[in-house]
């Protein structure tokens, strides 16, 4: 093995699977079809072991010129090329062929690979570009070259997609909806449920792959939202990774607690409490430590950043539902001249992010000043028009002086899988509560009629 010396030196091993690179190599010349499945994930390079890439490199290249492959004719080709003793001989190329029964598992296999090489050419790129820092190279190269290096990165994990036929897209639709039938004859949410029930009705509750934009003036009640809906999906279950970059966790937790306890948020934050109010709190606590939530708060986060923390808690299977506080907060991964395309670059990963990992993403996002006193619309979202576009679902919080003060309207703009409208929603003084029952909290006016209409496009769910 000639190549990454480098860890060697520093006594540790680099990532690597041997074994699954023989089963991958062995797969190849047992099954025809094999080499198909495998195209595009991994590159004679990917291999760890010189002896496999050599191999691998004769196999694609019989693949490519569209000769058989399988053991005798691998076997020769080498020999061929005076390669064979080089690989071990013919019975190293037995022995790969007798480490798998079939190619059953080859792309799963081909994935590992090209995981491992991914992890191997993080660690000799890192090392060069800490050989450069150390010998005082200018900052402007180490940028570009940690650009350039981050790029190539990013093509190792290009997998080649060819399409699904439509057979495939229809067995897995049937069967999204078949679990959806099965959800609902239970009276559950199919989705993640979002705790107010007209809401559900309309929406499923928060879906898989979709970016979800909550907006609304400063003050409204976002960020009390976002902990409702966060805490709503950790009681049905659902890990929930909170992205905070206005407030700390432990205001957040705060907040939290006031909704559980019904003590004003402002007495628990300034320390007004009483004896009983601490055997509330301390029985909250109880039960709200038990919710599978993960806070990470930073005033200067990136979205790379807050990707990398996705899908790593994904991969440990602890997030299934990601929310921002807020968009507008969120810096780009490259500083741009214009701010409107750092959003754009921001909503756009965001979304991915959350077609890729297989979760719905809720982003917060600050409205224009023209939004102050009017009904909220698409065009009064902040900074960029590619918030509106990316997103799969827009909602919008708004309060009107002609309701009762703890009235606020939770609209709904855009929805790509269902029907724009409205909910009528009524909170506690704070707003650390909600709820879709009028009567629920204080302070509601006795004569007050929810048969209200705001926009003739709108009607309420």
């Amino acid at each position: 093995m000639k190549r990454y010396e480098t860890d060697h030196e520093l006594g540790k091993l680099p990532p690597q699977a041997i074994d699954v690179e023989q089963a991958v190599l062995g797969a190849l010349m047992l099954e025809a079809e094999a080499y198909e499945s495998i195209k595009g994930i991994v590159q004679a390079q990917s291999f760890y072991k010189d002896e496999h890439r050599i191999i691998f490199e004769i196999i694609q290249s019989l693949s490519s010129e569209g000769k058989p492959v399988d053991l005798l004719i691998v076997t020769q080709e080498l020999k061929d090329k005076n390669l064979l003793e080089e690989v071990g001989g013919p019975l190293y190329i037995t022995k790969l062929t007798n480490h798998v029964a079939s190619a059953a598992h080859s792309e799963h296999h081909a994935r590992i690979i090209a995981e491992k090489y991914f992890q191997r050419e993080i660690i000799r790129k890192s090392s060069e570009i800490l050989k450069l820092a150390y010998q005082d190279e200018d900052v402007d190269v180490l940028g570009r070259v940690w650009r350039e290096y981050g790029n190539s990165l990013e093509d190792i994990f290009t997998v080649a997609n060819t399409g699904s036929l439509m057979s495939a897209v229809l067995k897995d639709t049937v069967r999204e909806i078949e679990a959806d039938c099965t959800k609902s004859n239970k009276s559950e949410t199919p989705g993640i449920p979002t705790g107010l029930s007209s809401l559900d009705n309309n929406t499923g509750g928060w879906r898989p792959g979709n970016l979800i934009i909550l907006a609304a003036r400063p003050g409204i009640g976002k960020t009390s939202f976002a902990l409702f809906f966060a805490v709503e999906a950790a009681r049905a279950g659902y890990w929930v990774n909170l992205f905070s970059l206005e407030m700390n966790k432990e205001d957040l937790a705060r907040i939290i607690i006031s909704a559980k306890t019904g003590i004003y948020r402002s007495n628990i934050r300034d320390g007004y409490l009483k004896p009983e109010d601490w055997l509330n709190i301390n029985s909250a606590i109880a039960e709200l430590e038990k919710l599978p939530i993960i806070f990470r708060d930073s005033s200067g986060l990136n979205v790379q950043q807050i990707q990398s923390a996705i899908r790593k808690n994904r991969k440990n299977g602890m997030c299934d539902f990601a929310l921002v506080d807020y968009l507008q907060l969120v810096k780009s991964s490259q500083p741009k001249a214009i701010r409107e395309l750092e959003v754009s670059e921001i909503s756009r990963t965001l979304k991915t992010t959350g077609l890729n990992e297989n979760i719905p993403i809720l982003a917060l996002s600050q409205l224009n000043r023209s939004a102050e006193n009017e009904v909220p619309r698409l065009s009064h979202l902040r900074e960029s028009g590619a918030i509106e576009q990316d997103a799969d679902i827009v909602c919008f919080l708004h309060k009107s002086k002609e309701k009762p003060a703890n009235y606020i309207q939770f609209l709904i703009s855009k929805h790509r899988r269902g029907r724009l409208g409205y909910v009528d929603v009524f909170s506690n003084d704070e707003m650390t509560r909600f709820s879709e029952n009028q009567h629920e909290f204080t302070g509601v006016a006795p004569d007050y009629n929810p048969n209200h209409t705001i926009e003739p496009e709108n009607e309420p769910f």
